[in-house]
């Protein structure tokens, strides 16, 4: 069963989403189908609050890596909210975290230029 959901909201030219869960393999459809969504609609602007993640594999880090490239192709802006140090610490441990931009609460990622 999985133990994966994105609530999501608009914040003004911004649109927020917020993961829970576990964020495996089998959670990454869902996210892929968010985000397309999401970019389809001409949002040019996505926060994703990570601090409400219990878990993060290889599945997840790749579609994040993905929906990324997919942002950056259709000019938008990604911005993360990350302070749980478990799921930092898997950003670190791959890499990847060099390449994203990360927050330590929504309004300063909001707030970002």
């Amino acid at each position: 069963m999985m133990n994966f959901t994105i609530a999501f909201a608009a914040r003004g030219p911004a649109v927020l989403l917020e993961l829970h869960g576990e964020f495996d393999l089998e959670a990454v459809p869902v996210f892929e189908s968010v985000m397309r969504d999401q970019l389809g609609r001409g949002c040019r602007l996505l926060v994703l609050d990570f601090d409400a993640l219990q878990f993060i594999d290889s599945g997840g880090i790749y579609a994040v890596i993905e929906m990324l490239r997919a942002a950056r192709s259709e000019r938008s802006d990604v911005r993360f909210v990350l302070t749980n140090q478990r799921i930092a610490r898997v950003f670190e441990l791959s890499g990847i975290d060099r390449a994203l931009r990360f927050f330590p609460n929504r309004a300063a990622a909001l707030a970002a230029s």
